[in-house]
């Protein structure tokens, strides 16, 4: 038996529908988003919800959905599938998730019934079931999806595509026992809603992680000063090629001049892309110079269609 399992919704009278979510036994810092997603979702339907991870002993469900991560975690997704298929062969079985919507045809091999790509509309607009995961502190959440760039090593484009998706407001996304908010937005400051999303963020006065980064290359003078406003612990930004390097300067530049020390900077340094050691080298160097922490980023390329290696 591996992994544990958590009850995710009180049984009452009214359940008809026993529904099993599952996250593979992969690794992850983070709660399984989209899951949580779908167990409010079934909850608004009355039906009771379980979360497992990995591969447990499960009362009989109704339902099965699983999520999945990164291509290069397939075999741990490949694994839960069969685990399942074969305790439960005539229990319609979902996957869905970020490999599964990459590469839905690898994805079926595993043996679901059924490969889902990109979101669940219903369930994209719903607070978490947060309550669920009570070791967890953080509310994650998108005020957008999609990205105005096309950077040749993102997945994004095609997970998501152009910008879009905006919210205006976040407050009703954000769990009350948090102390903190987390936003995977891809780059938040490159769509129309940033100024009302940082207006309701030093409204609520809670602790923010811009987790997917800040672009270096939109960081104005404004945008220095509102963030100088937020609580944070650090800021993100990238130095991908060396094209971005005088944007990543002039960003820290402002940064500072809003009091934002450089210190509380970290740039992600993307290596194994277009660069050779050298140039990964100098970039390094120069963000040290600087005055702010480089934290390396390697450039793992996705699976092609047809391997089960990455490519």
């Amino acid at each position: 038996m591996r992994g544990r399992a958590r009850s995710l919704y009180r049984a009452t009278r009214f359940d008809r529908v026993r529904v099993l979510l599952v996250e593979p036994d992969y690794y992850t810092r983070y709660p399984p988003l989209g899951l949580l997603k779908l167990a409010q979702l079934e909850r608004k339907a009355k039906h009771k919800v379980q979360l497992v991870r990995g591969e447990i002993e499960t009362p009989r469900p109704d339902k099965i959905y699983i999520t999945s991560l990164f291509t290069y975690s397939w075999r741990a997704v490949h694994a839960a599938v069969r685990f399942y298929k074969h305790r439960f062969p005539q229990i319609p079985l979902s996957l869905g998730g970020i490999y599964a919507s990459l590469l839905p045809e690898h994805a079926a091999l595993s043996g679901a019934d059924e490969v889902t790509i990109g979101l669940c509309p219903e369930a994209e607009n719903l607070l978490p079931a947060w309550d669920l995961v009570p070791e967890w502190d953080g509310s994650i959440l998108f005020a957008s999806r999609g990205c105005i760039r096309k950077c040749g090593f993102c997945s994004v484009p095609k997970l998501e595509g152009r910008p879009g998706a905006f919210k205006f407001g976040i407050r009703h996304l954000v769990w009350p026992d948090h102390t903190r908010i987390i936003l995977w937005d891809n780059n938040i400051l490159g769509n129309e809603n940033w100024r009302a999303i940082f207006d309701e963020l030093e409204e609520i006065g809670l602790e923010v992680d811009f987790n997917q980064g800040l672009d270096a290359r939109l960081i104005s003078d404004e945008v220095a000063q509102r963030l100088s406003k937020l609580r944070f612990n650090s800021l993100r930004i990238a130095y991908d090629y060396k094209g971005v390097g005088p944007f990543v300067q002039k960003a820290l530049e402002r940064l500072e001049a809003a009091g934002i020390s450089r210190r509380r900077v970290v740039v992600y340094t993307l290596y194994n892309y277009i660069d050779d050691p050298e140039n990964f080298k100098t970039r390094v160097e120069e963000i040290l110079t600087w005055g702010a922490t480089s934290f390396r980023a390697y450039a793992r390329f996705e699976m092609t269609a047809r391997s089960t290696k990455p490519a």
